[in-house]
């Protein structure tokens, strides 16, 4: 079913499908036919979702909030991965707005203290010239799920699971939507720049000791200007992180 949503930028047409495959490949067919900036895919299964690093977004039929969107920003191909940072802002709010507090785990989990509540996977494509044609940032939060299969149980969260009492996956498609409505827009206007000091204020780990996925190991300073993690060493240097997950003190002291 397709349906014309609020007059905002974002939203303004939701495609809401049953089972698909993962509403990345439905989005990205309607980007290459020619959809405009800001139609959604949704969907209340995903037989093959896909998470970051090529992981599989596992999912309860009825119970997530799986969502795809097409964003057409006129940004260099090398800054679309900062649109995960974006909507890891827009989702810790929507959540707030909900009863849930959330923090940002560099670059783009929402966690809810240690566990996972939501991911963002941003996909891009270029033109033949090598410009940005589209990017298909897609969402999964973690609603309605009560437990989580073995894998992910101790690591995975839902909103059911932190408020003990169900929300409706339809009012917070909109809580996600007017939230990086507003957000995408000062994306747009001041770059990640604009939106450093509200990603900083959210996110878990700043002023900790941090270990990045290659072994590196220092107190997490700040995020860079094109969204780099910067880790102060035990020498004073000041290093950057751009890629693999992070884990901080409080999650090393919580596994022991």
């Amino acid at each position: 079913m397709t349906t014309r949503g609020p007059s905002r930028h974002l939203g303004h047409t939701i495609h809401r499908l049953g089972a698909v495959a993962s509403t990345q490949g439905e989005a990205a067919v309607l980007a290459a036919a020619g959809a405009s900036e800001g139609t959604v895919v949704t969907a209340t299964h995903q037989s093959a979702g896909r998470g970051r690093r090529g992981r599989e977004w596992l999912d309860a039929p009825g119970e997530s909030l799986l969502m795809s969107i097409v964003l057409r920003p006129p940004v260099p191909p090398a800054e679309a991965p900062q649109l995960s940072l974006v909507a890891a802002v827009a989702v810790v709010d929507a959540l707030g707005a909900a009863g849930v507090t959330a923090t940002i785990r560099w670059p783009n989990d929402v966690m809810v203290a240690e566990r996972k509540i939501c991911g963002m996977l941003p996909e891009a494509a270029t033109t033949r010239q090598g410009a940005l044609e589209h990017v298909i940032l897609g969402i999964g939060l973690n609603v309605n799920q009560r437990d989580f299969p073995d894998p992910i149980q101790a690591l995975a969260t839902s909103m059911m699971i932190e408020t003990g009492r169900t929300h409706a996956v339809e009012d917070m498609l909109g809580a996600v939507l007017a939230a990086l409505d507003a957000w995408y827009s000062r994306f747009l206007e001041g770059g990640l720049g604009a939106l450093r000091p509200a990603w900083l204020g959210r996110a878990q780990g700043i002023g900790h000791r941090t270990r990045a996925a290659d072994g590196r190991e220092g107190v997490a300073v700040g995020l860079a200007e094109d969204g780099a993690l910067l880790l102060r060493t035990d020498s004073g240097e000041t290093v950057r992180v751009v890629a693999g997950e992070v884990t901080t003190e409080v999650a090393h002291a919580a596994g022991h």
